[in-house]
């Protein structure tokens, strides 16, 4: 089925070539294939131009969509394939995978189901709570030959690519994010541990089902690295360990490799967090007893390839050993040349470290450590954020879960907050010394999802389906001032209803909210943004839209 498919897609690709260009045209939006973005974690939108704090007042609910009667009871984030061409012609794709293993493909521009897919599974699920499920999508792709080039000089359109093998994963094999005419997967993992791969065109299969995980793990968002896709976990029912996973998708063998921790549990929801060379995985641990290179309460770093232990970082003092409810995935960022990893560890800190050495020679030193930021942190899950504005400063937001500490000496511009707040700091060079600058706290906002962000967009690309062009050489990127940061008060069921908001990514001010637009809570669910859309799913299975419409013609 899959060689059928591949030659359907390279027909459909040639057509691409000619009337992209046209069609795109207003489109803008970046990709969202993942938790948080990116494969680090950033939530970071990079490509969205229409979205600015100097346009937060024409943000509106747009519509929403019932996509069944199941409830939503594990952590949830909308995922956006790109523009694509399907059966009803050139389509903005937004992916859901729902409650009853549902697999939603949604039209996002005009709030419609494209289709929907059953995911069939070996058994049912047999743990009360957790996150049994989650869903990834293959990234776009990429071309070498963009624009018109140098004068007189034809357009290099690369060759197809082999027919591909008739098996899960065969995609990931060829260049990064497949070429043209490949076909895009949408991952799947189901509680029976098996790993999927459904055509984002059509949901169809795209090969069977192979084992990956223990049935019945809690588990994190999957990352796509190359060929490779990592997933962690905390447990679960039964005997399904604890650790991080990974299978290689390159070839039909699936090689694996795990780090498997004990009694120690891999935290974070939104998964293991990639450097940006690809070569090393970013998770933290929970609290449990560390053995070997088992850390607990820790941030640890893993070759991407092997799984083996690279380094480690365990906060010094009574953190170390402390019961931890933190479960916030690390974020990779580059900064002056090489990366850093921001994590909010045990006791409710935020962490800076060195991506190459997380602890130093004795695992205990970070760059730079704040104070705990909440009277109790625990509950706090998803991720962090991190951005860089047009000046070249780093941003880190986190997202604090109950009342803000008041000896963290956080500024107080917009309020107290009592319930949650977004806490924002910047990195700043202090002698060759990376440190940590507490620049704004938001107004309260109880139980706040992760943080997403749009800062710096830079105008659309019309030639490449949202994907940024290199700027002529001389001539600086053009950029959008004024970037906002979007989170979610969750609510509570049966109480009051969740509530979305926008704050000035500089100042913390708010810049929107969505009032009393939403009718439902939204336990754990994180939100996304692409084509000046911000999508979230709530607790009764109703996706939300709000944002900019786009212009008709």
């Amino acid at each position: 089925m899959r060689k059928l498919a591949s030659a359907v897609a390279l027909c459909v690709g040639c057509s691409l070539v000619s009337v992209s260009a046209v069609d795109a045209q207003g489109r803008g939006g970046g990709t969202w294939s993942t938790a948080g973005g990116d494969a680090q974690l950033s939530g970071w939108q990079k490509s969205e131009p229409r979205l600015t704090r100097d346009n937060a007042k024409d943000i509106k609910f747009l519509w929403k969509l019932k996509l069944g009667s199941g409830e939503v009871t594990q952590p949830s984030e909308p995922l956006f394939g790109g523009h694509i061409i399907t059966n009803y012609g050139f389509k903005d794709v937004a992916i859901v995978f729902g409650p009853g293993n549902t697999l939603t493909s949604v039209d996002y521009e005009l709030g419609t189901i494209l289709w929907q897919r059953k995911i069939p599974t070996d058994s049912a699920p047999a743990c009360p709570t957790g996150q049994l499920t989650a869903d990834v999508i293959q990234p776009a792709p990429t071309f070498a030959a963009r624009g018109r080039g140098p004068a007189g000089a034809p357009v290099q359109i690369p060759p197809p690519p082999p027919p591909l093998e008739p098996r899960i994963g065969a995609g990931l094999s060829g260049p990064a994010g497949g070429g043209l005419g490949s076909i895009r997967g949408i991952f799947l993992l189901t509680a029976d541990g098996n790993l999927h791969e459904q055509n984002l065109v059509n949901g169809w299969d795209l090969g069977a089902p192979i084992k990956y995980l223990a049935p019945n793990s809690n588990l994190s968002v999957p990352t796509i690295g190359g060929a490779s896709i990592y997933a962690s976990t905390s447990g679960g029912c039964g005997s399904a360990p604890s650790g991080v996973f990974t299978v290689d998708m390159s070839t039909a063998a699936y090689q694996k490799a795990s780090y498997q921790t004990g009694s120690v549990g891999v935290t974070g929801t939104d998964g293991p967090a990639l450097s940006t060379d690809g070569k090393t995985l970013y998770v933290t641990t929970g609290s449990g007893t560390a053995s070997g290179e088992v850390h607990a309460n820790s941030v640890v770093a893993l070759d991407s390839k092997t799984l083996s232990v690279r380094g480690y970082y365990t906060p010094s003092g009574a953190d170390a050993s402390a019961k931890s409810n933190v479960s916030v995935s690390p974020v990779v960022f580059s900064y002056k040349g090489h990366d850093l990893v921001a994590a909010y560890v045990a006791g409710g800190r935020l962490a800076l470290l060195d991506g190459a050495s997380l602890g130093g020679s004795d695992h205990r030193t970070a760059l730079a450590i704040t104070a705990a930021l909440s009277k109790d942190s625990a509950g706090a899950w998803g991720r962090l954020a991190s951005a860089e504005d047009s000046g070249g400063t780093r941003f880190i937001y986190v997202s604090v879960h109950g009342a803000v500490a008041t000896d963290a000496k956080l500024p107080t511009s917009n309020g107290a907050a009592a319930d949650g707040a977004i806490v924002a700091f910047k990195v700043q060079d202090d002698g060759g010394k990376a440190t940590l600058t507490p620049v704004w706290v938001s107004p309260n906002v109880p139980d706040p999802s992760p943080a997403s962000v749009v800062m710096n967009a830079p105008p659309p690309n019309v030639d490449n389906f949202g994907q940024p062009l290199p700027a002529p050489a001389g001539t600086p990127p053009a950029v959008k001032a004024g970037g906002m940061v979007f989170t979610l008060s969750e609510g509570e069921a049966g109480k009051t209803h969740a509530r979305l908001y926008a704050f000035d990514a500089e100042t913390g001010a708010q810049v929107f909210s969505s009032a009393d637009g939403i009718t439902a809570s939204a336990d754990r669910a994180s939100i996304s943004i692409s084509g000046a859309h911000v999508l979230l799913l709530t607790s009764d299975n109703t996706l939300y839209a709000f944002g900019i419409a786009y212009d008709r013609d």
